[in-house]
């Protein structure tokens, strides 16, 4: 759901990777409110924010603006657990392909993509999700280099883009992009489109056992059962909040509309390793940012739909939730982390 991932999983293989480059675990989730212990609960939330600051870390720390592709490219089919054997064990591309749409939330990608076939090339159309903002080509980067490299794995067989139409502006040095991708690149298209050919889809897999494929696939039909049960209630709450514009209940009413107890409530938070007032600022800052960015709605206005009594109260909320003041915000090349959940008061 948008505003929060699912698990830790994709931050626990970057510190792996960071790791590997000399970088500290300390290093590369400073400023985001996790530490590496947090990330071995299974059933730990990761806030949007949070996820931003760590990527930016990664970016800041290794001086390489194309990072992505490397850690697309450093990818194993082993880093995807029961999900990664489940495509392995497949008999062809094509299901592996399919295994990963049915069970996507195993999957943890930071971008929106959906394979789609036509004129005999499949390819993806690639949506920030996850509102990664000027960090949204980082995740485009390693979703290309981690397919290609996913695919490969699979098949034993290189699996090259035939063509890659790109929303963001050509970068300065595409050293990287001709080394990996060698393809046509087009930059400041209307969308992000990653293209690769149809035909491969039939390519077996090398491993391919129809009774190993079986037993994964029940093996991931049970682990999204469970994870749709842990953030059943927090994605309701959030749904809620975000369909009722300017309604953000007591967490006693909140509980009363899904007619539990305010403790039970708090409780199966906690399981998620969120809580409800943690809820309430990530929606109302991821709002506000998509308020400020792209309506011409006044601060007043905005602090409204948000819940503030006053606008004072909301310009105090926005610098506690993101170290800058609104009036800075909508300048140009200000950007904007949610790294700590504060708790202003309103």
């Amino acid at each position: 759901m948008p505003g929060h991932l699912q698990t830790p999983t994709r931050l626990i293989y970057y510190l792996s990777r960071m790791a590997a480059r000399g970088f500290s675990a300390e290093e590369v989730l400073a400023g985001s409110g996790l530490d590496a212990s947090q990330l071995g609960e299974g059933n730990r939330r990761i806030l949007t924010g949070q996820f931003r600051r760590v990527i930016r870390n990664m970016l800041e720390l290794t001086g390489d603006p194309y990072l992505g592709i490397a850690l697309g490219e450093e990818f194993k089919i082993s880093n995807l657990g029961i999900l990664g054997y489940a495509a392995l064990s497949a008999a062809s591309l094509a299901q592996s392909s399919e295994v990963f749409d049915r069970y996507a939330s195993l999957n943890e990608l930071i971008v929106d993509a959906e394979g789609r076939v036509r004129d005999g090339r499949w390819y993806f159309e690639l949506r920030d999700a996850y509102m990664l903002g000027d960090l949204f080509r980082f995740a485009v980067e390693e979703f290309v280099s981690r397919t290609m490299e996913l695919s490969s794995s699979l098949t034993n067989r290189d699996f090259p883009v035939l063509e890659l139409r790109l929303a963001y502006p050509e970068p300065p040095d595409l050293t990287a992009y001709r080394r990996r991708f060698a393809c046509p690149l087009h930059f400041d298209q209307p969308l992000n489109v990653v293209y690769f050919e149809a035909a491969r889809l039939q390519d077996p897999i090398s491993l391919a056992n129809v009774e190993v494929f079986k037993l994964c696939e029940r093996q991931c039909q049970l682990l999204v059962s469970q994870k749709e049960d842990l953030d059943l209630l927090s994605r309701r709450i959030r749904d809620y909040l975000v369909k009722n514009p300017g309604c953000f209940p007591s967490l006693d009413d909140m509980a009363a509309r899904f007619n539990l107890g305010s403790r039970t409530l708090r409780r199966r938070l906690a399981t998620e390793g969120l809580t409800y007032q943690q809820i309430l600022d990530d929606t109302r800052c991821e709002l506000a940012v998509q308020y400020l960015q792209h309506t011409a709605l006044t601060p007043k206005e905005i602090g409204y739909i948000l819940g503030y009594g006053s606008v004072s109260n909301f310009r105090r909320a926005f610098k506690a939730w993101t170290g800058h003041k609104l009036s800075e915000f909508r300048e140009p090349g200000v950007t904007v982390e949610r790294v700590v959940v504060t708790h202003p008061a309103h």
